[in-house]
């Protein structure tokens, strides 16, 4: 086993490794393996099989000063887009989160609307009839939680 792990160590040194631009031809190549079982295109199969080479092609590379470079002007190219894409992520994670807390509040508390103001408010669940005092307008109203 020691043996096969310095191999491999000795295989990968020197080597380019994973950067964003072999990342992104690499997702390019899972999109379109995906589209070809849907569409079952040789020309998309092949133009996966290009991304997926060319990725592994650059991780494999000795030549790291160049791949050095050439992921730099990916870099620089497509920084709008990403940044883009990251608040798009960024939002959209904030959006589950909100969704599961608001599930997990469902299960514990009763939510509902005061009915002059509309403002959202709680109530601790199975206690009944209880009197509630909205917190925007100080309306006193009774309310079955």
């Amino acid at each position: 086993m020691n043996d096969f792990r310095y191999r491999m160590a000795k295989f990968f040194s020197g080597r380019a490794g994973v950067d964003n631009l072999g990342r992104a031809f690499a997702r390019a190549g899972l999109l379109l393996m995906i589209l070809t079982m849907i569409t079952h295109s040789l020309i998309i199969y092949l133009l996966a099989m290009g991304c997926v080479g060319y990725s592994v092609w650059r991780m494999l590379s000795k030549n790291y000063q160049k791949r050095y470079y050439e992921n730099q002007k990916y870099m620089e190219r497509t920084a709008g887009i990403r940044s883009k894409l990251s608040g798009f992520t960024y939002n959209f994670r904030n959006f589950i989160t909100d969704t599961k807390y608001k599930f997990r509040q469902q299960k514990i508390y009763k939510i509902f609307k005061c009915p002059s103001c509309k403002q959202k408010l709680r109530a601790p669940r199975g206690r009944g009839k209880i009197e509630v005092t909205c917190s925007k307008c100080h309306t006193v109203f009774i309310k079955k939680v």
